[in-house]
């Protein structure tokens, strides 16, 4: 009986959002956007109201600039790199120290076992 009222319940919270999901779509009122003449903006997918933005920006960007620009950044010269800190020294030491002697270990030709048995 449990599971019928399981299936029940699923089978309603489908139903539900399967109808309002295509009520939605079947009820989109958007406005169609006002044809342009322009048609960077046309192809630009804007709304009026961002056209109009982008003209007043258009125009603002269109009047001359009366300040004048910022000076450059001072100029600097690449040295090279720079030495490593020194734990990344002591490290790279670590390493190759740990590399050398796993080398050079001797096992007085005492075989490792493969296996624990």
């Amino acid at each position: 009986m449990r599971r019928f009222g399981q299936l029940v319940a699923s089978a309603a919270i489908s139903v539900s959002l399967i109808a309002t999901s295509t009520a939605a779509v079947a009820s989109n009122n958007s406005v169609p956007a006002a044809p342009s003449t322009d048609s960077w903006v046309a192809l630009s997918m804007l709304t009026p109201s961002g056209t109009a933005l982008l003209d007043s920006t258009a125009l603002a960007a269109a009047q001359p600039d009366t300040v004048p620009p910022p000076p450059p950044p001072p100029r600097t010269y690449y040295t090279g790199p720079s030495t490593p800190p020194i734990p990344v020294i002591i490290l790279w030491l670590a390493v190759l120290g740990t590399m050398v002697y796993i080398a050079t270990k001797n096992n007085h030709n005492h075989p490792v076992p493969n296996s624990p048995a």
